[in-house]
């Protein structure tokens, strides 16, 4: 019997039963109150006779850290629920394999309401009773999940690299414990050095063949993962991870994870910078783009940021026509797409929403373009059509890194004398006097919040980019035209409802200071920028 510690590692196990998806409530005890509406993480629903079709009630919702804690206090391990077979735990039930549905209804009412008719007879709290149905088979459970998906990010990927050191196929290594690929010839997963992928690559929401017209079958990525994590953590000794519900899926858990803030990178043979080009080169309109590989390492939690399935180039999976592989997106719907996180231009749509950025970009629409911007990616210069399809793989990179050296180091701006440094408005001023803006303090402060940007400086590489902030549709210029020459009157719709000057100044400012979150002037504070009007 496992005691202690054993039995806390151990109990991880339960939450990946193949039966169980991590959704769900608790389940009602008849030997306890009612309990208040409560969160928690190990809350998980038994549904696995409903997936075959053969249940007239409801899943049956479970408490699976509570009941490993229940286990503890009667000195009972985790063989009280699961098999074993060839000395691995069994994830299942009471059982090694799946039986009928009328087979599964027998052995979960029999194991269960005889453990739960033990507790009872020697006079302790316990769950449901044979004919208390509903109190298992809930539709209205009073108790809600709080698990949180959990990931894992660099920091956290370097820790386990740099764990104590693990024995694969004789070989001291730790990729081989968590990276595998299902060799044919041998029917079994073996870990292969240089080809270690994301989960994800294999693992998907339910279980898939390992091969076309395959029999066997891939575990879904829930069960792949607790499998892999909870027993690793369970059999390694010394200081571990989690390996309750709990312990992982709880936001206060994940606060409390180790930071590792300087992460050495991860080297696989990837190029310090890329050309990213169309799979089909005669359709290709603008030059190829020269990816900094090695800034956006830096910059992003983990490869799947980019790479969302599997480790490999753009365009094996997007490409001009789509295909499979890639879900039909295409090539530029990829790397353009407005909302999509994984896009380059929905990432960049996620980075300005910082407050350094979000005061001018929050005012802007999401996929606005311009011919700068589509050129600070698709650089003149750059290779395109038969140029490119004509270099080797060294070349390409070569040319990449050039490219990427030749982007400036900070952002382009207007001489300090340049900026003026007062800004009268009050072209309206009527009840309140006209309001002198500190112009050239405020541009200033906005300036050195981006200074750092690399985002920033390679795409504001004109002097009067900055400044489109708030003289938005005005041509770039160190004396753009007055707001009023735009706003001159109040809603011309033929023109897309544009605002009266009133409207737009306060519009403009009061936007830019919550997008900043800036608490001082307040909104209703109507005096700290317009003193009152003296008769």
């Amino acid at each position: 019997m496992m005691k202690g510690r054993s039995l806390l590692r151990w109990a991880g196990l339960l939450v990946a039963v193949a039966l169980v998806s991590v959704w769900g409530h608790e389940a009602q005890s008849s030997k306890t109150e009612e309990a208040s509406a409560a969160s928690y993480a190990d809350v998980v629903t038994i549904d696995v006779i409903g997936k075959m079709g053969n249940t007239e009630l409801p899943a049956v919702t479970y408490r699976h850290d509570l009941h490993t804690e229940a286990m503890k206090k009667l000195n009972k391990d985790c063989s009280a629920c699961h098999k074993t077979q060839d000395g691995t735990m069994s994830l299942k039930f009471m059982r090694t394999e799946d039986g009928s549905a009328e087979e599964l209804k027998e052995l979960y009412h029999s194991n269960c309401f005889a453990c739960h008719a033990e507790q009872a007879a020697a006079g302790n709290n316990t769950g449901p009773q044979e004919g208390e149905c509903r109190a298992c088979h809930n539709p209205n459970p009073a108790d809600t999940s709080a698990w949180k998906a959990v990931g894992m990010d660099k920091s956290l990927h370097y820790r386990h690299i740099a764990a104590k050191t693990i024995k694969v196929a004789g070989q001291d290594v730790n990729c081989g414990a968590c990276h595998h690929i299902y060799d044919a010839a041998s029917k079994k997963a073996a870990w292969k050095k240089g080809e270690e992928d994301s989960c994800r690559a294999c693992h998907k929401e339910t279980p898939t063949p390992v091969a076309e017209g395959s029999a066997d079958m891939k575990p879904a990525l829930n069960d792949a993962a607790h499998a892999a994590c909870v027993t690793c953590h369970v059999k390694t000794t010394g200081d571990t991870g989690p390996v309750t519900c709990a312990g992982c899926h709880t936001a206060e858990a994940q606060k409390q994870y180790k930071v590792v803030k300087d992460v050495p990178r991860l080297k696989r043979g990837q190029p310090d910078a890329a050309l990213i080009a169309a799979d089909d080169l005669k359709k290709a309109k603008l030059p190829a783009v020269a990816f900094n590989h090695l800034a956006h390492e830096g910059a992003l939690d983990n490869c799947r940021s980019c790479h969302h399935a599997k480790i490999a180039a753009c365009t094996d999976c997007h490409t001009v026509a789509g295909k499979k592989e890639g879900n039909f997106v295409q090539l530029e719907q990829a790397m353009h797409a407005v909302k999509a996180q994984a896009s380059c231009i929905g990432c960049h749509n996620e980075a300005k929403t910082d407050v350094s950025c979000a005061g001018c970009h929050g005012a802007m629409p999401s996929n606005a373009a311009s011919e700068q911007s589509c050129a600070a990616c698709h650089a003149t210069g750059a290779p395109k059509g038969d140029e490119l399809a004509a270099m080797s793989k060294e070349q390409k990179q070569a040319a990449a890194a050039a490219l990427v050296a030749a982007r400036p180091a900070k952002m382009v701006v207007y001489a300090e004398e340049d900026i003026p440094e007062i800004v009268e408005i009050g072209a309206i001023s009527d009840k309140y006097a006209a309001s002198k803006m500190p112009h050239r303090k405020i541009v200033k402060t906005m300036i050195a919040s981006v200074a750092g940007s690399k985002m920033a400086a390679t795409f504001h590489t004109v002097p009067g980019t900055f400044c489109q902030g708030c003289h938005h549709n005005s041509p770039v210029s160190k004396t753009p035209p007055k707001c009023q020459s735009c706003h001159g009157k109040p809603f011309e719709t033929a023109k897309g409802d544009r605002p009266g000057l009133k409207a737009a100044y306060h519009q403009q400012c009061m936007g830019c200071h919550a997008a900043m979150k800036l608490e001082k002037p307040k909104a209703t504070a109507c005096t700290e920028c317009h003193a009152v009007r003296e008769n």
